[in-house]
């Protein structure tokens, strides 16, 4: 989680949702602050700080920001980030039917939000914060998934299939609406 004291805004991130990117542009350009270590649990949960869903109660009036994507355009990116960046090697089909609960729901932090910004329109949709002028500094186009050696063998995998899809919009149905 993000944190911006002066204008009262906080910056959750949810997997998957361009939010390394978007963290970097708060960052470097609007003054956010990481709230603890990003890498650290949040107390109580196998949720590390960077993903943190909970607002801390001094931060309840604040203004949250988060990001969202089309479901399964994230799946699969959190498929080739399992397999290429963590190092697991499992097909997309015993993945999928294996690990729904591997990565939280994005209503989980578009619930908590007074802004979502959406992966597809990222570049409009960062105008509606009040603190963005014109000219908008560029997002950054952050992957470290493409940027592995064997990005192109791994997405191949990914096959979607009808049993596939329908575990998906089932698992992640509140997610399709944001």
């Amino acid at each position: 989680m993000l944190v911006n004291h002066d204008i009262q805004f906080a910056f959750i991130h949810a997997g998957k949702c361009a939010g390394i990117a978007l963290s970097q542009w708060l960052l470097n350009h609007y003054e956010f602050e990481y709230y603890g270590d990003p890498d650290a649990k949040v107390p109580g949960t196998n949720i590390v700080e960077r993903h943190r869903f909970t607002i801390p109660e001094e931060f309840r009036d604040y203004e949250v920001i988060t990001s969202v994507r089309e479901p399964f355009k994230r799946w699969e990116s959190f498929y080739l980030y399992q397999n290429l960046v963590m190092g697991f090697d499992i097909p997309f089909d015993q993945f999928t039917r294996e690990r729904l609960d591997w990565v939280s729901k994005q209503n989980d932090y578009a619930s908590k939000a007074n802004f979502i910004l959406h992966v597809e329109s990222l570049a409009e949709d960062v105008l509606k914060l009040p603190f963005v002028k014109q000219p908008v500094p560029e997002i950054p186009r952050l992957n470290v998934s493409r940027d592995q050696a064997r990005y192109d063998e791994i997405k191949s995998r990914i096959v979607w299939t009808i049993e596939l899809r329908s575990l998906v919009a089932e698992h992640f149905k509140e997610d399709f609406d944001l």
